[in-house]
């Protein structure tokens, strides 16, 4: 009897932890929802819902850090891929398409933050447009 308990018991932790990964609070344009729905599937449970951090064992990627300038998709996709000495691989549970996504929804999300690229903008008056990489 003890033997079929610890199954049952290792299931439905299991289910459990699957089922507690922080839900979006952000509501993101049509292009980016498909990126934002596989981010809270694959790495809201150590980034953060939305992708802020804040008490979480990940940093948050909606941070200068990680703007392209200084963290390029390329980069996101091969630590994505192939981990870090803090981040375990993820190829496991997400496709490079569904990375691409991932990406597109923290670019626009680092922009509606008002994480803006620093460049010329007061040089030249106009504001640098966006890269959806």
């Amino acid at each position: 009897m003890k033997q079929l308990k610890l199954p049952v018991l290792l299931s439905f932790y299991a289910l459990f932890a699957f089922s507690c990964a922080p839900k979006p609070t952000l509501d993101v344009p049509e292009p980016f929802k498909n990126g934002q729905q596989v981010f809270h599937k694959v790495c809201s449970n150590c980034h953060g819902p939305d992708a802020m951090g804040k008490h979480t064992q990940a940093p948050g990627l909606i941070d200068e850090e990680y703007l392209a300038e200084n963290f390029s998709d390329t980069d996101i996709l091969e630590i994505v891929l192939n981990g870090s000495d803090k981040m375990p691989s993820q190829k496991k549970n997400v496709t490079s398409e569904e990375i691409t996504e991932i990406i597109k929804y923290l670019r626009y999300s680092q922009k509606a933050a008002g994480l803006e690229p620093e460049e010329d903008e007061e040089e030249n008056g106009t504001k640098p447009s966006p890269k959806m990489n």
